[in-house]
C-alpha cells in the first residue's frame, strides 16, 4: 500500500502539471529533449499593452478628442504587438489599419450606434494583421476571433474599474479619466491574449507538428 504522503504528492503533481505547462510551456528539440519556451512572457506583453495604449490615448489628446485618441491608442497597441513579435512592418501596417478603422467606426458610431464600437472593430483589425505572427493555424484563428472580444471586454472592464475608483475616492479628476481606463484595458487584455495564444497554441509547434 502506497504511503498517504506519496499519494498526496502524486495528486498534487498531477494537478499542478497542466498549470505549469500553461505558464511555462516547453518545446522538444531534434534530439528529443525538452527545452523551456522563452517567448511571449505574459507580464512583459501585458505591461507593454497597458503602457502603449495609455501613451497613445494621452498623445491623441493633443490632436483632438474621441477619434484621434482612439486611433492613437489602438495604433500604439498594434505597434506594441508587432514590435514584440519582431515584425516592424506588421507593426506599422497594423497601426495604420487599426487607426483608420477606428476613426471610421467612431464617425459611424456617432450617427448609428455608439463611438465605443471603434474598440472591437479596431481589435478585429489588429487580430487580422497580428495573426500573421503565429505559425499554427489554430493560433491564428483563435487570435482573430478573440481580439475583438478581448478588446471589448478590456474597454468595459477598464472603464468600470476607473469609475468605481473615482466613486471610492470621490474624485472627479479620476472620473474624467474613464476612457483612459478603457484604453488601458483594451491594450492590456488584447496583448495578454496574444501572449497566451503564442505560448499555449503556438509554442509546441516543434513537438506537435503543424495543425
Amino acid at each position: 500500500m502506497a504511503p498517504i504522503g506519496g499519494t498526496k504528492s502524486v495528486m498534487r503533481t498531477a494537478f499542478l502539471a497542466p498549470i505549469g505547462a500553461f505558464f511555462f510551456p516547453t518545446k522538444v528539440s531534434g534530439d528529443g529533449t525538452e527545452q523551456p519556451y522563452r517567448s511571449h512572457p505574459l507580464l512583459l506583453w501585458a505591461v507593454a499593452g497597458l503602457g502603449f495604449s495609455a501613451l497613445g490615448w494621452i498623445l491623441g489628446g493633443f490632436m483632438g478628442s474621441w477619434a484621434p485618441r482612439s486611433a492613437c491608442a489602438v495604433g500604439a497597441t498594434a505597434i506594441a504587438l508587432g514590435l514584440l513579435n519582431r515584425q516592424p512592418r506588421a507593426a506599422l501596417l497594423g497601426a495604420v489599419c487599426a487607426a483608420m478603422v477606428s476613426v471610421a467606426a467612431v464617425q459611424l458610431g456617432h450617427s448609428f450606434f455608439s463611438p465605443l464600437i471603434a474598440w472591437p472593430v479596431a481589435g478585429l483589425a489588429i487580430g487580422v494583421v497580428g495573426a500573421g505572427a503565429f505559425r499554427r493555424r489554430r493560433a491564428k484563428i483563435a487570435f482573430i476571433v478573440a481580439a475583438p472580444l478581448l478588446g471589448s471586454v478590456g474597454v468595459a472592464a477598464g472603464m468600470l474599474v476607473t469609475f468605481l475608483t473615482a466613486m471610492g475616492l470621490n474624485d472627479s479628476r479620476v472620473a474624467a479619466q474613464t476612457m483612459l481606463g478603457g484604453a488601458v484595458g483594451f491594450g492590456l487584455l488584447l496583448m495578454t491574449g496574444a501572449a497566451v495564444a503564442g505560448r499555449w497554441l503556438d509554442a509546441r509547434r516543434v513537438a506537435g507538428g503543424a495543425s
